[in-house]
């Protein structure tokens, strides 16, 4: 008897699992078949990266993640823009720029088939950690240069309908590198090593801090955010 209840048993464990996980499921087929209607490519548009200052918000409260209210993390966030801004730039200046003290390029490597970042002085090895890049929009693929950095940044986004609508305040350690892509903490999700973005590069927190401050263009302490300049120039990120 037991035995003829499996199939209708397997059956009902189906139809769960479709209707629990429904909104990933048509996020993820709508995405596949570009019938999405969503045409958010980045986080922001360059507009946008250039009108915000860099400062840490200390009004926003709520961050929203695939349309849902997340753990919004802003007593640790505050604490470590504080410390960022408390470092001694005499300290880094020395790794500081688009070469190291041996006249060896700084560069940035992105794997998206591995998920993985690596930092490089000439081609030894410095910084290496997974990330995750674009899902509901591809993260561009050439070679570019760390054009603007942020201390901090507000990211919106998304479709409602869809049910992937983001708006998450003070994304830390931004550095754009093609248009609105950036390079980013993520604190909303830890499935790093797996594509979950609209496009940019998110990092684990305490690794792209320290990505943060070995590349260009430098970010003097008293500011928040600099554009890349001939005399502060950006470093080179490739992704491919």
């Amino acid at each position: 008897m037991l035995h003829r209840l499996v199939p209708l048993l397997l059956l009902i464990a189906v139809i769960a699992y479709i209707a629990f996980n429904f909104q990933s499921i048509r996020r993820t087929i709508v995405y596949k078949l570009n019938i999405s209607g969503d045409l958010t490519l980045s986080c922001c548009t360059v507009d946008n990266i250039l009108s915000q200052n860099g400062k840490f918000d200390e009004d926003a409260n709520t961050a929203i993640f695939n349309g849902e209210v997340i753990d919004y993390p802003k007593t640790s966030l505050s604490y470590a823009y504080s410390q960022s801004l408390a470092q001694n730039p005499d300290e880094n200046q020395a790794v500081l720029g688009t070469t190291n003290e041996a006249g060896e390029e700084k560069w940035i490597d992105v794997s998206l088939d591995e998920q993985r970042l690596r930092a490089y002085e000439g081609n030894t090895l410095v910084i290496e950690f997974p990330i995750s890049s674009g899902l509901w929009a591809p993260t561009p693929k050439g070679s570019f240069n760390i054009w603007y950095k942020t201390r901090n940044q507000t990211m919106s986004g998304g479709s409602k309908d869809l049910g992937t609508y983001y708006y998450l305040p003070n994304v830390p350690h931004n550095m754009f590198f093609h248009q609105g892509y950036a390079i980013h903490g993520a604190y909303w999700h830890n499935n790093f090593g797996h594509p979950m973005s609209h496009g940019c590069v998110n990092s684990p927190l305490a690794s792209v801090a320290q990505l943060f401050d070995w590349a260009g263009p430098v970010v003097p302490p008293d500011q928040n955010a600099v554009r890349a300049t001939a005399e502060n120039p950006g470093t080179r990120v490739v992704v491919r």
